[in-house]
Formats: C-alpha cells, sequence, structure tokens
C-alpha cells in the first residue's frame, strides 16, 4: 500500500470534524472506547425505540431515517455536553475550599 497524502489529509479532516463536533467524547483512547460503547447503546435504544413506535416502516423511510440518525446523534452530542458540565461543576466544587 503506497503512501497518498490525499487520503492521508483527508482523514486528518475527518479526525478534526469528528473532535470539533464531539470534544468531550475524544480526549483519550479509554474516554472513546466508553463514549463508543454509549453510542451504540443510544443508537440500538433510537431503532429500537423507532421500531416500537412504527416509524421505521412509515411512508417515507428516507426521511425517517435521516431525522433518526439526526436525533440519535443530536442525543449523544448532548450527553457528552451535560457529562462537560458536570465534570466542570464538580471540578470547581472541589477547588473552593473553606
Amino acid at each position: 500500500m503506497d503512501w497518498n497524502p490525499y487520503i492521508d489529509q483527508k482523514n486528518r479532516a475527518f479526525s478534526r470534524i469528528l473532535t470539533a463536533l464531539f470534544p468531550e467524547q475524544t480526549k483519550t483512547v479509554p474516554r472513546i472506547i466508553i463514549w463508543s460503547l454509549i453510542f451504540l447503546l443510544d443508537l440500538t435504544l433510537g431503532i429500537a425505540g423507532a421500531s416500537h413506535l412504527g416509524l421505521l416502516w412509515s411512508g417515507n423511510t428516507r426521511i425517517t431515517s435521516a431525522l433518526l440518525v439526526a436525533a440519535i446523534v443530536g442525543v449523544f452530542w448532548l450527553q457528552g455536553f451535560i457529562w462537560n458540565k458536570i465534570t466542570v461543576f464538580f471540578q470547581h466544587r472541589n477547588r473552593i475550599e473553606p
């Protein structure tokens, strides 16, 4: 396999996009692994919920699938945002000592 600067540059760009979108989830390798498991759980619950509600077999499956993916990614981002706020709160709380 030859070195291809275009592919390497493209891979770095995708990596930077993911790091920018999900900064809390991509800080270290253990966090990437744990947050990947959380994402798989979100994905499973999202698909199971949509299936249970009958949304997957409604009229327009492309729009439904796109909305489902957007909702799952949005929930995943929100979980990271909330986790970051909780950790910042406890870090500041531990610094302030009477």
